[in-house]
């Protein structure tokens, strides 16, 4: 699964799989060559790849559950909620949490 995000930059939108290690400029916005994550460039890219794997394995499994005649509906949007929610959480975690 492709996950889209927007340079604080230039405000340009991209997929994470743009600026991977496998892109022209690795850890650069594609748009206007900003380097993104400058204090943890060295995780960026496995952070990227495990973000897009990881999310490719939600929709499968969820694909596979809601193809099978199981006798109940997932809720998607509840789904997607609590994943916005979780993420946002982590977030605002990580960005409160003291830097040595």
């Amino acid at each position: 699964m492709k996950i889209e995000a927007n340079c604080e930059t230039c405000g340009r939108t991209f997929l994470l799989s743009q600026i991977g290690s496998d892109s022209d400029a690795p850890g650069r916005c594609p748009f206007c060559g900003a380097r993104f994550a400058r204090h943890y460039a060295s995780v960026l890219m496995e952070a990227v790849h495990d973000a897009e794997v990881a999310a490719a394995r939600a929709v499968h499994a969820l694909g596979r559950l809601q193809a099978m005649e199981t006798g109940f509906q997932i809720d998607i949007e509840g789904v997607l909620s609590t994943l916005a929610t979780q993420v946002r959480a982590h977030d605002v975690h990580e960005s409160s949490t003291p830097r040595a």
